[in-house]
């Protein structure tokens, strides 16, 4: 249960004319006392109309008391994960346009200008920041600079796009987005499914190049490469098994009848120079993987059928609302 340091910030009164698109600056945080106090600070004063509000997410230091005497508003969310925190902040937030920052001030808050500019214009659902062209050397270990280029080759491969970062931390989204997007995702791996999500719900992206700056001293990245690249990768094929289903299990489906010759080579040669198989097993082994790869391929079909019969049921109730 999350417990609030200060007043749901959409409970307030607004200190602004009422006719002026609400713009909400959210931060999530864990442990970052170093940093927290200027990206509050830089936000403000580039954005002197929006609220900022930091998401504690049970941190051990003095995030959110820093925090909070820097002017933010902090809620607290106990679930730790990065996952849990913006789930909170879609179901907890009320606003026009949302700016999602990481606390680590590896993001410059004069540059938010170039996020919000789309999506307000209405060019766009959700703006990311990209990183990869313009980061510092620092920022980046070696392995997160080759896992986020692997994952995002994967993406790009399983969804036909051209996506250039799917990991940043640094995005605007509007109202429709936040309420419209079902989240599911408890840890870093929610980066990955908010661009999953946008993609199938036919949302509107647009990447902005931004600089990506190395962490002040003190500050620590909270990834962890091989237990996050892995739940990153596991969240990219669990979506194209559920999203794309004439794309994952076709390719299973063929991986299996193709892995079949390995043992049924041998028995066919033999059955066919002597009419007898007596390489009984290899030849089980072959069928049955024959047979998977063809039940593989009707799944495939058939969750492509359930997933057109959804979308066309949620269409009529966009309709319905409109």
């Amino acid at each position: 249960m999350n417990s609030f340091h200060q007043d749901r910030p959409s409970d307030r009164p607004a200190d602004r004319p009422s006719d002026r698109p609400r713009i909400v600056v959210t931060i999530p945080c864990f442990n970052e006392e170093v940093s927290i106090g200027k990206v509050i600070r830089d936000f403000q004063k580039s954005l002197p109309d929006a609220q900022v509000i930091v998401f504690d997410n049970d941190s051990t230091d003095n995030t959110a008391k820093i925090a909070q005497d820097s002017g933010a508003f902090v809620i607290r969310e106990r679930k730790r994960g990065k996952g849990n925190v913006i789930r909170t902040i879609f179901d907890k937030i009320d606003a026009d346009f949302y700016v999602l920052v990481d606390g680590d001030d590896t993001y410059p808050a004069d540059e938010v200008g170039k996020l919000l500019a789309p999506v307000q214009n209405g060019q766009a659902d959700m703006a990311i920041g990209t990183r990869l062209d313009n980061f510092a050397k620092e920022s980046l270990e070696f392995l997160h600079s080759i896992g986020n280029r692997v994952l995002l080759k994967i993406l790009n491969l399983c969804f036909h796009t051209n996506l250039s970062d799917i990991l940043s931390g640094y995005r605007v989204f509007n109202r429709e987005f936040v309420k419209n997007v079902p989240l599911f995702s408890t840890g870093f791996e929610i980066e990955t499914e908010l661009t999953i999500q946008a993609l199938m719900r036919e949302f509107r992206i647009m990447e902005v190049p931004v600089t990506y700056r190395s962490r002040p001293q003190g500050g620590k990245s909270k990834i962890r490469p091989f237990r996050d690249g892995y739940r990153i990768l596991m969240t990219i094929l669990m979506f194209t098994r559920d999203l794309r289903p004439m794309l994952f299990f076709p390719a299973l489906s063929l991986l299996f009848i193709t892995g079949a010759f390995i043992p049924g080579f041998r028995v066919i040669r033999e059955y066919l120079q002597t009419g007898l198989i007596h390489y009984l097993p290899s030849a089980i082994l072959a069928t049955g993987m024959v047979i998977l790869g063809i039940l593989f391929f009707i799944a495939g079909f058939i969750i492509h059928t359930l997933n057109h019969r959804f979308n066309e049921i949620n269409l009529v109730l966009k309709r319905m609302q409109k």
